[in-house]
């Protein structure tokens, strides 16, 4: 963890923070260091450190936004224009080793997150308990636990065997729960999955019990972890080891029996009518269970909408335009014909009309050019009511809620189809697949695919080299720990 290593000597005793506005829209600008002395001795200094850890977790290593992006090189859906190494090439073509930049930089970033957030709750623990009332400490350390449990779920997507494999009895991750302040502190084996995961959601249990129900903004509401926020996140979790009873008592919480699906408490999340209105300012829709904030000051690292949108020469008509480093694979999804061209859906997808390229087609869902300050959804309540509507049919096998909460994710957007199934494994196919048309571009379907045990698909476009399927036997199909991580890490 070079990285880590830098930062954490660099720092010491002290930690290097961001400012926020009074809105707290995470729209960071660098101030001053102070002394770990005096970082905890007020409540605006404690909160903004607060502000910190959610920086730290829109880093470019993570959703800022290099995890979605090499999760969508890996999953088939894109083709890359140049495979160039620094651009996601060897994700893409599946062909990572401990020592390339993307490896890297995930994992890196990730254990920074982990590594601030576990300073965060020491300090918060030993001083700053003692500045706030408990309320507000509790719900500070609330926010760093949720940070930190979010942040060892999405390095699982990569770097672990599926909890569904063998009930989670693979290598998982180092179980970090303590700060790293010294080159000898770093040693730590890898914990099984099923620790892992255990402490996943040991961690968002305590912040379901200590957050807020919600904020005095849409803005904070999507951009600060709030009581909704964590139950929606334990959907995942849950889903993602295959706990489907589990799935269903979380997602009870927030979604009606019946229609219209409206979080009953807390924030009124709710699928908007309009789906592109999810990706275009002020990104604040109820929709937006936690999205990460840009601004023209506060641009990501490597922007999906740089990397998604076509360069200047194949984005005629458009109106902005990127590098054009990856576009849709013709024989994937966006050429389904379950996935009718009247879908609103379509909209989020953008064809090139002229030139060598013309028919190409683009995802649009991160359409604002440079400076690039689209927001970065990290979860959805369409993403809530679709693993519940999976985790009933697992269940309860055709049932009428689950075909319920699937038709009202597909009619918001197509309102010519509804959705049926003769028995339970067309009604979880289907699902599956509404959720490779709803999340395209999102990050998600690589994590659906390790969770379902299923290949990573090949990719065969036009005039170009195809790659082959990886099979989850094969050694690729997971990424490796990172050389920046062995170097320091002798028990890894």
């Amino acid at each position: 963890m070079k990285l880590i290593a830098k930062s954490i000597m660099v720092m010491g005793m002290v930690m290097f923070l961001t400012a926020c506005k009074k809105e707290s829209k995470l729209n960071p600008i660098p101030t001053s260091l102070i002394s770990d002395a005096s970082a905890y001795d007020s409540p605006d200094r404690i909160a903004t450190l607060v502000n910190g850890l959610y920086a730290t977790f829109k880093g470019s290593g993570f959703f800022g936004t290099q995890y979605i992006y090499y999760s969508e090189a890996r999953s088939g859906d894109f083709i890359s224009t140049n495979l160039n190494p620094t651009r996601g090439g060897l994700t893409y073509m599946m062909t990572v080793d401990p020592g390339i930049s993307d490896v890297s930089a995930v994992w890196t970033q990730g254990y920074q997150i982990i590594n601030a957030c576990n300073v965060f709750i020491a300090s918060m623990e030993e001083k700053g308990v003692k500045v706030l009332t408990p309320q507000l400490a509790n719900n500070y350390l609330a926010e760093a636990r949720f940070l930190r449990g979010l942040s060892y779920y999405y390095l699982l997507q990569l770097y672990a065997e599926p909890f569904t494999k063998n009930n989670g009895q693979s290598k998982g991750l180092p179980l970090r729960l303590t700060p790293n302040k010294g080159l000898a502190e770093y040693n730590l084996a890898r914990s099984s999955v099923a620790d892992v995961y255990k402490q996943i959601i040991t961690d968002l249990d305590y912040a379901e019990a200590n957050l807020p129900a919600n904020y005095s903004s849409a803005a904070l509401n999507t951009t600060r972890a709030h009581v909704n926020t964590v139950i929606s996140a334990k959907t995942n979790v849950y889903l993602s080891m295959g706990d489907y009873t589990n799935v269903i008592k979380e997602a009870n919480k927030i979604v009606p029996a019946t229609a219209p699906f409206i979080a009953p408490t807390g924030v009124k999340n709710a699928l908007q009518a309009e789906v592109t209105a999810i990706f275009k300012a002020p990104y604040t829709t109820t929709e937006s269970v936690f999205s990460m904030p840009f601004s023209n000051t506060d641009v990501p690292g490597t922007s999906l909408a740089n990397a998604y949108l076509p360069d200047g020469a194949n984005a005629t008509g458009l109106g902005s335009a990127g590098t054009g480093d990856f576009y849709l694979f013709e024989g994937g999804i966006v050429s389904d014909p379950l996935w009718k061209t009247t879908d609103k859906r379509r909209a989020l997808v953008f064809t090139t009309t002229a030139g060598g390229n013309k028919g190409r087609q683009w995802s649009t869902k991160y359409a604002t050019g440079s400076p690039y300050t689209d927001y970065v959804p990290v979860i959805r309540y369409a993403e809530v009511l679709l693993n519940l509507a999976e985790a009933l049919a697992n269940v309860n096998g055709v049932d009428s809620r689950s075909l319920a909460l699937l038709n009202a994710v597909r009619q918001r957007a197509d309102q010519t189809t509804t959705l049926t199934a003769s028995g339970q494994p067309e009604l979880i196919s289907k699902i599956i697949h509404e959720r490779h048309i709803e999340f395209l571009g999102e990050g998600i379907r690589n994590a659906d695919l390790m969770r379902l045990k299923l290949p990573v698909p090949a990719k065969t476009p036009l005039g170009s080299s195809p790659v082959p399927q990886i099979n989850p036997e094969n050694p690729n199909y997971l990424w490796p720990v990172p050389n920046t991580e062995s170097l320091y890490n002798k028990d890894i």
